[in-house]
């Protein structure tokens, strides 16, 4: 049976086992935990793996442990070595960093989707791009296919959580067998960024032991080292033209596997944010992701609230209107774009934080998100004191309701897929405008670069052999020719014509400006 509980009582779906537990685990990360709301009954255990080893085994400590942070070699060696003890894990090489670190990703599913993981691939291929199949023959592939929900951390390397979060995550979806684990396990393969920018992942975390260890209040700053990657800093999340080697891999990988979701992991905000992708929204996108979006983090609001865990939200704070965010090579895909927002404190102390500014000033931190509207039905705390270990609690429990979702329905999550990819293509038949023309004669510098963008993002690009006449005028042989009746034409259009905002009195997120 595919759906997962609607009647069952929680504990009895997330406890029923009967595998030994770490109790040592248990009771660290409660004393770790600030308050006894910031826990979940999803991640208040975790199961002894036998040869499998956890992060303590290999890394010395358990996850959110206060003052530690893990270099990247140490986090993919984890990985490796998790792959190494379970045929339920697989790490796939992808490429190098602009400073030689490798890129991975790593896989974790049943020991049969492990096994299959290519076979996997290539039935989402056929769903992303449907122009070889009937939908008789997308039906029986989305019968027994299983969608990829994809997770990326790291990207900010001053948002220093995920990447620990994410060892944790993968051992318990290698060794827990809890319903809800299990559940995941069988129905959907988990794929793991563990670190998107792994060069200033790095660069932080020596950053960190040298100066902000010893920070004892929401005061106390060092800064952040002034770059990250060798070339950038922040802003490789608005890099919409992939021009950093880590952005590029990661995209030739989603190029091949088509991951239907891809999750972003973030820090900022208290105490989690949830993206549902509010006005003003990309009018070009499928209105199907506008109904996908709000599912996922309206029951992810819903189950943590139900957990006891305050300031869990939506809605008001990152619009879909911009598509060049990194995450967003999965929705200009057909896919979804997902996104959290967790609180942090920009390394592994525990610090007394102020919500609410004292000033009373409003913005990110201040009085605005400790409010209680219609969703943010149980506000963050005006001052709370925060660990590291209260983020691991809130992103590990979001992320693994997410998976619950997914796990609940892969089919309609495939469906849903396979008919944005579908939709793409009879847009480019029906609406106008139906394609693009790039004039040959032109700097081919500028040529070069347009083309290259769009090649690189998968979209489909001729060559005139002859003159090409249409309505608009007659163009020499030689131009370039974008049509729209293609999988990606969505983001063929979104990127070649002029964008008009759609409404004066809606305000837009920073990437836009």
């Amino acid at each position: 049976m595919r759906l997962l509980f609607s009647t069952l009582a929680v504990c009895s779906f997330v406890f029923a086992q009967t595998q030994v537990m770490d109790d040592e685990f248990a009771k660290t990360v409660k004393e770790w935990t600030t308050k006894p709301e910031f826990m979940s009954p999803l991640v208040d255990h975790l199961p002894k793996g036998g040869a499998v080893p956890s992060p303590k085994d290999v890394l010395g400590h358990h996850v959110g442990a206060p003052k530690k942070l893990t270099y990247y070699a140490d986090i993919i060696g984890y990985y490796r070595t998790l792959a190494s003890k379970s045929p339920r894990v697989k790490v796939l090489d992808i490429g190098k960093t602009d400073e030689g670190r490798e890129c991975v990703i790593v896989f974790v599913g049943s020991e049969d989707s492990i096994k299959n993981l290519d076979t996997e691939r290539q039935y989402l291929a056929q769903l992303a791009d449907p122009r070889k199949i009937s939908d008789a023959d997308a039906r029986s592939i989305i019968a027994k296919a299983k969608p990829i929900y994809h997770l990326m951390g790291g990207l900010h390397s001053a948002e220093t959580g995920p990447p620990e979060m994410l060892m944790e995550l993968v051992y318990r979806l290698v060794t827990e067998d809890t319903p809800l684990i299990k559940t995941i396990r069988d129905n959907v393969i988990v794929s793991v960024t563990p670190v998107a920018e792994p060069d200033g992942r790095d660069r932080y975390v020596d950053w960190y032991y040298k100066y902000k260890i010893n920070e004892t209040g929401e005061n106390d700053s060092m800064g952040n080292p002034p770059y990250w990657g060798k070339y950038i800093y922040h802003d490789n999340n608005r890099d919409i033209n992939y021009s950093q080697m880590s952005s590029q891999r990661l995209l030739n990988w989603y190029l091949q596997w088509h991951p239907p979701i891809m999750h972003e992991l973030h820090e900022s905000v208290p105490f989690m944010y949830t993206f549902s992708g509010q006005a003003p929204q990309n009018p070009t996108l499928d209105p199907i992701l506008y109904g996908e979006l709000p599912w996922f983090s309206n029951f992810e609001m819903e189950q943590m609230i139900k957990y006891g865990m305050p300031g869990v939200w939506t809605h008001a704070f990152v619009d879909m209107w911009s598509p060049g965010y990194l995450g967003f090579m999965s929705s200009n895909h057909n896919g979804m774009l997902r996104m959290y927002e967790t609180f942090g404190n920009g390394g592994a102390n525990t610090m007394h934080r102020r919500v609410v500014a004292p000033e009373g000033g409003g913005g990110r931190g201040g009085p605005a998100q400790t409010t209680r509207e219609w969703y943010r039905p149980v506000p963050p705390y005006a001052q709370v004191d925060w660990s590291m270990r209260n983020n691991t609690n809130y992103s590990e429990t979001g992320v693994l309701t997410a998976l619950q979702l997914t796990a609940a329905f892969p089919q309609i999550i495939l469906e849903n897929f396979y008919k944005k990819s579908r939709n793409s293509i009879d847009a480019g038949t029906k609406d106008a405008v139906h394609g693009y023309v790039i004039p040959a004669g032109q700097d081919q510098t500028r040529i070069a670069f347009v083309i290259n963008t769009l090649r690189m993002q998968g979209i489909e690009v001729g060559r005139a052999k002859g003159e090409v006449k249409l309505g608009e005028g007659t163009f020499p042989a030689g131009s370039y020719i974008v049509k729209r009746d293609q999988p990606y034409g969505r983001l063929a259009k979104i990127l070649l014509e002029k964008q008009e905002f759609p409404d004066a009195n809606l305000t837009t997120y920073d990437d836009t400006g």
